[in-house]
């Protein structure tokens, strides 16, 4: 761990002066962890995917190759914000680059900075940390950060004030369900061709038996139902494709180690679509402050002419109402699907930016002036 102090621009001259230090072992981020677990729930940051529990699991599954680079900011003994980041090493356009970026892979919905309290500050602290000029990387690239959060615009106008360029990407967004109502009033809102067919293909399957919702929250039965469920996940396309969760190791790992752990935590939602006595479709959830983030998805293909993976979100989506639950987020891409249960979505934004130096000069040209030129082109 490095501390640097600062002499930070207080509104008051009674509030503390800040201290950054970065966190460079997962030793050291452990040791943080009521902490930094008081601060996420403190932010206005989503907590599932900034929590402890979610960054050490990540870190132990796919930090191999990498380095952490946690940049905290503290007030005297509190933590008010934080930069979860790591270094890395990448090629763009066939040139390599030294980045700073977010703790994120394609695993990750969402990223964030978490900060509590004297925002500008805060802001105005981790900068200065990423853009010293003694720093051994090339650029920072800032992952998935929500359209509402501030971070994109905090990190964007200080890095141009500053001489770097700047670039931003939007990715496909993730539609979301809001459900601030009764079941029957939530049931009004799809075609009644959507709740016909709904209603057919679940009277169809009741013919072979029993049809039920399995929730899996306890830690002793986490191991055997992710089994099950990674079966269900892995039985389509992703499987055929090599995408599924059981088609690499750490990915399992990961999978397995942060459902037990948000089962000690009472986050974690294992839902079942259960005909007789089989699993057919699975649901891997958090339930977090009246929100479910549907983390992975799947169902049995043998059963596909019965819809299962849409009657399991349906009897989730009524378990949901009854509980009080205001949001289900889909997470992931704009699958064509989903927009049968919602039309509202989540936004997200990518920002890169980069030393004017001419290494990375070259790749931000490539990447944000030549490249979409090209694109455009070839569209012609």
């Amino acid at each position: 761990m490095v501390e640097q102090p600062l002499r930070a621009r207080a509104k008051q001259s009674a509030a503390p002066a800040l201290t950054v230090r970065r966190i460079d072992d997962l030793d050291a981020f452990n040791a943080i962890e009521a902490d930094w677990n008081r601060l996420v729930e403190r932010s206005d940051a989503d907590p599932i995917f900034l929590s402890h529990t979610w960054l050490r699991t990540w870190w132990e599954c796919f930090g191999r190759g990498r380095r952490l680079h946690v940049i905290t900011v503290w007030a005297d003994d509190r933590l008010i914000g934080a930069a979860p980041l790591m270094a890395t090493a990448g090629r763009f356009y066939g040139l390599s680059l030294r980045l700073l970026e977010s703790i994120y892979n394609y695993h990750t919905p969402r990223f964030d900075f978490p900060v509590a309290e004297r925002r500008d500050e805060v802001y105005s602290a981790v900068w200065r940390e990423l853009s010293r000029e003694d720093g051994p990387w090339d650029a920072v690239v800032l992952a998935q950060a929500p359209e509402e959060s501030p971070l994109v615009f905090e990190m964007k106008r200080r890095a141009v004030c500053d001489g770097w360029l700047a670039g931003q990407w939007t990715p496909s967004p993730s539609p979301v369900i809001r459900l601030d109502c009764d079941y029957a009033s939530f049931l009004k809102r799809l075609t009644s061709k959507e709740r016909y067919n709904l209603r057919r293909r679940l009277s169809r399957l009741q013919q072979l038996g029993p049809v039920q919702l399995e929730e899996v929250r306890d830690r002793q039965r986490v191991r055997e139902a992710m089994k099950d469920g990674l079966r269900i996940e892995a039985a389509a396309w992703k499987g055929e494709n090599g995408t599924a969760i059981n088609s690499d190791a750490d990915v399992e790992e990961f999978y397995t180690r942060l459902a037990e752990r948000a089962a000690d935590a009472g986050l974690l939602r294992l839902y079942f679509l259960r005909s007789g006595d089989k699993r057919i479709a699975f649901n891997y959830s958090f339930v977090d402050r009246s929100k479910i983030y549907a983390v992975k998805i799947g169902y049995d293909p043998d059963y596909h002419t019965y819809s299962p993976g849409h009657l399991l979100l349906l009897e989730i989506i009524e378990r949901a109402c009854s509980q009080g639950i205001q949001e289900y987020d889909f997470l992931g891409g704009d699958d064509e699907w989903k927009y049968m249960w919602t039309s509202d979505v989540h936004r997200h934004e990518w920002l890169f930016l980069f030393r004017n130096r001419l290494r990375p000069r070259l790749i931000y040209r490539a990447k944000f002036h030549l490249a979409p030129r090209l694109k455009r082109f070839m569209r012609k």
